[in-house]
């Protein structure tokens, strides 16, 4: 006898078994209660992440959601230790701490060709790339950048 088919082709008893796995997958993560406003409960998923952290971890985090560049090598800035330092070792938010150290440029060169040729291998190791396809990226992205204007 054969076993009866549904409009999809599959036999029953299978997408019966499938549907049998998931509601007992979904039973066995347990719920949490919370309380609303109005004194009463809802239920909440266990595996749902909530927010939470330190004030200078979330300080940073917006700080990497405002997009700072170098404006010196097109370094994308998002902590503090990345950030260049002026002469009293106040951070600046202008400049990489790769490009600017101590109130002064780490590479003291005039032209873009000449901080390609000084900082290349500092910055391909920084991007991970190779050092080619760096060259050519800064080549693109150096006139741009208020420092080379």
């Amino acid at each position: 006898m054969a076993t009866p088919r549904s409009a999809a082709g599959r036999s029953t008893t299978r997408t019966q078994a499938a549907a049998g796995k998931q509601a007992a997958a979904k039973a066995k993560a347990p719920a949490k209660r919370a309380t609303t406003a109005g004194g009463g409960t809802k239920t909440r998923a266990a595996s749902v992440k909530r927010g939470g952290g330190s004030r200078e971890y979330m300080r940073d985090f917006a700080r990497g959601r405002e997009h700072l560049f170098c404006q010196s090598c097109g370094f994308n800035m998002r902590r503090d230790p990345a950030f260049g330092t002026g002469r009293g070792g106040a951070l600046t938010d202008r400049y990489c701490s790769g490009c600017y150290r101590d109130g002064a440029f780490v590479e003291a060169v005039d032209t873009p060709e000449a901080f390609i040729n000084a900082a290349v291998e500092r910055i391909a190791a920084q991007r991970k790339q190779a050092i080619g396809k760096t060259r050519l990226d800064l080549k693109k992205e150096l006139p741009r950048l208020a420092r080379w204007q």
